[in-house]
């Protein structure tokens, strides 16, 4: 056990560069914030609110305070940071309306981020009020970190790393742009069923942040998107295709864009879900922060621009689609004495995985993606007594699924499988 008194001065020395560091954004204004400083904040922050943990000082009465205004401006910094970077990165990203970016899309990310700096300011100068009433010494010592250099207009080298492919290979290559574009418009069609709309009021603020973006929905989404973004630049980025198909680029463009928001969302939810915001005050006796200023941050210019930007986007994805996938449709019949559990689903899987290629099955209405074990079994768990499957998509992945429909859907073992299918035996 360490008393009140002895932890003063350990925690005074492990603060001292946090201290110096907010010494120095009080030197500026938030405008004149970079990247680079919102980055120390958010390391310096971690570490602090870490070491308080450490010692127990979520259940002392005396550090507490001081340890939930350092996590608020950790999460602020977040926040702020996803934004300042999504702004640095705009004037590269390609959408279809231009003016809309520039009129709309920017400005909001911008006065977004200046609002959350104003905030972070205002949590400092509690914290620091705090410090030293509990008898904390602050310094008077700054730590300056220099700006970036000012990126300037965005020029790009020479394109010429791009090699000619020959028909077999850029059918290929077609197939996974096919299949990116189609997890694209999977994902604006989720996010679309919860209506995302700009929502005045606190009251239906908070609704919606408990019905449809608590922390943990934020974050699902904010996952989906980086993994979006990953498949994009592990079968699409730098081919030829890629070059060709001006909506590949603003796909990526799109989930960038969004992603960086819902970074922002998940921080600025979580902030207003762990921590209590309405305990402070600040130095004007008002309010630390705004809820339904804060909230309104969270929701109508982080989540719901979001979905703006990959909704800008869907309908050049859906002709993307449609021009290079040869999609037809084509209903199977499940074999007699052959249930669908997961060792068959799972050989449809590997069969549409194999191509790469976005195929959904449907049951009496209902769709799900065929390239999923889970969302097949829950598809094929409410339909337990039909014995027919449609499935859309690439005629070359419906054709190898009607073999392995015709083989009894390999339930009479691999080894009977024809040499069409021999992919899945090597699997």
């Amino acid at each position: 056990m360490i008393s009140v008194e002895e932890f003063r001065p350990l925690l005074a020395a492990r603060a001292q560069d946090f201290l110096k560091l907010a010494n120095g954004l009080f030197e500026a204004s938030p405008e004149q914030w970079n990247q680079r400083q919102l980055y120390h904040l958010y390391q310096s922050t971690t570490d602090l609110e870490s070491y308080l943990d450490n010692y127990g000082a979520r259940e002392n009465r005396t550090y507490l305070p001081i340890r939930e205004l350092i996590a608020i401006a950790r999460w602020l910094s977040v926040g702020m940071s996803s934004l300042v970077h999504l702004d640095s990165r705009l004037p590269s990203y390609s959408f279809p309306d231009p003016a809309w970016v520039g009129e709309r899309l920017a400005p909001t990310v911008r006065t977004s981020a200046l609002r959350l700096g104003e905030m972070i300011l205002r949590s400092l100068e509690a914290l620091r009020e705090t410090w030293t009433e509990t008898g904390l010494s602050w310094p008077d010592g700054v730590m300056r970190v220099d700006s970036l250099a000012a990126a300037g207009e965005t020029v790009r080298l020479p394109r010429d790393a791009v090699d000619q492919v020959g028909n077999e290979e850029s059918r290929a290559l077609v197939s996974r742009a096919a299949l990116v574009a189609s997890r694209f418009l999977r994902l604006q069609k989720h996010m679309a069923r919860s209506n995302p709309r700009r929502i005045n009021g606190l009251e239906r603020l908070e609704e919606v942040v408990q019905v449809h973006c608590s922390e943990a929905q934020s974050r699902r989404f904010e996952a989906r998107l980086h993994n979006l973004q990953s498949t994009y630049d592990s079968l699409v980025a730098g081919s030829p295709e890629e070059e060709k198909h001006p909506v590949l680029p603003r796909i990526r463009s799109a989930a960038s864009t969004a992603f960086h928001l819902f970074e922002a969302t998940t921080a600025l939810v979580h902030l207003d879900e762990r921590h209590r915001l309405d305990r402070f005050r600040g130095a004007d006796g008002e309010a630390l922060l705004d809820r339904e200023a804060f909230l309104s941050i969270a929701i109508n210019d982080c989540s719901v621009m979001a979905y703006e930007c990959m909704t800008s986007v869907a309908p050049e994805a859906e002709a993307f689609l449609a021009q290079v996938s040869e999609r037809c449709s084509r209903v199977f019949r499940v074999p007699d004495g052959v249930s669908l559990h997961a060792r068959p689903i799972s050989l449809i899987v590997s069969v549409v995985n194999h191509y790469r290629s976005a195929v959904e099955a449907e049951i009496d209405g209902d769709r799900c993606s065929a390239a999923s074990i889970m969302q097949l079994l829950v598809l094929v768990g409410g339909h337990s007594s039909t014995r027919e499957i449609r499935f859309y998509g690439d005629q070359r992945v419906l054709d190898d699924l009607q073999v392995l429909f015709e083989a009894r859907l390999g339930e009479d073992g691999l080894d009977g499988l024809p040499e069409s299918l021999s992919y899945l035996v090597q699997r």
